[in-house]
């Protein structure tokens, strides 16, 4: 997956979505489940190793969303990292469903390891498409009355987000030609050293971007250094002290759990609920936690 970045000036950049009205935040929401056996007919999954490979692509798919009323709300679609799946961030997903989101998180075929792998090179150009076909499917699901999710989603106010090579697929989605989802309006990424997957499209969606700098996969130094002279504006930059790869993502004990949610839940306010100050407020968190993080 390694290849020279650079700015594509050579396309134009989707349009800018419009601009949106405030809608309620700040409440804090029971949250239910729903899972969806999603398959792809019209891609197939590649061999790997002993697997034979399919003619279709297994994407099942676990949905968190309020069930205490109200909505519609946005949507957030998650991409889990290399050798896992939702579950296993399970505890983030269902935070930010409860400030008033529906976060739709599919299992990657290969990727997760499953129906073999994991791999991070055969299939990969599929997990773009992939995230489109989830995102589609969630929001059909929405917009036909399904007995869980019916009614929920706003489909304009959408954000994907990733941890890892998640991470890698969410900033493809969001800015990179061939790989981009116009309906997405922000992006998180969670742990990933963004110059690797290009080549990068600036075009006003806002990035909320993590950085761990004892992450093992990702120097901190490298990272950092292209997000603060390549990665353009609307950008939102944490950098997390004494923080592992995985550890801040997905296990509820670590000391940077907080801040992760709570920035995550401020982004996403700001972005797609119309709400600057949920973004202003998760800053001066940060700012009171100096041995814990750094956000810019």
């Amino acid at each position: 997956m390694v290849a020279a970045v650079v700015v594509a000036g050579c396309l134009p950049p989707p349009p800018s979505p419009a601009p949106l009205t405030p809608i309620t935040s700040g409440v804090t929401h029971a949250v239910a489940t729903r899972q969806f056996a999603l398959v792809d007919t019209s891609r197939s999954t590649p061999a790997y190793g002993g697997y034979p490979g399919a003619a279709s692509r297994q994407l099942p798919t676990t949905v968190w969303y309020p069930s205490d009323g109200g909505g519609p709300f946005p949507l957030v679609v998650f991409v889990h990292g290399y050798g896992s799946t939702p579950a296993g961030y399970a505890t983030l997903l269902r935070r930010i469903a409860s400030a008033g989101y529906v976060v739709a998180g599919a299992t990657y075929p290969l990727l997760s390891g499953q129906p073999a792998g994991p791999t991070d090179t055969v299939g990969w150009a599929d997990l773009f498409p992939d995230t489109w076909f989830v995102t589609s499917q969630v929001l059909a699901r929405s917009a036909s009355g399904d007995p869980g999710i019916g009614g929920l989603i706003d489909p304009n106010r959408i954000a994907v987000a990733g941890h890892s090579d998640g991470a890698a697929i969410a900033f493809g989605d969001g800015y990179v030609p061939g790989r981009l989802d116009a309906r997405v309006r922000a992006v998180v990424a969670y742990a990933a050293d963004l110059q690797y997957y290009g080549p990068y499209q600036p075009n006003q969606r806002p990035i909320l971007h993590f950085l761990s700098d004892q992450d093992a996969y990702n120097p901190y130094g490298d990272a950092i250094g292209w997000d603060r002279g390549v990665l353009q504006q609307p950008k939102t930059v944490v950098s997390l002290w004494n923080a592992s790869h995985d550890g801040p993502f997905v296990q509820p004990s670590d000391a940077h759990d907080e801040i992760v949610a709570r920035v995550t839940i401020g982004f996403l306010d700001a972005t797609l609920k119309a709400h600057p100050e949920g973004l202003l407020f998760a800053g001066w968190y940060v700012a009171d936690h100096p041995s814990i993080g750094a956000m810019e």
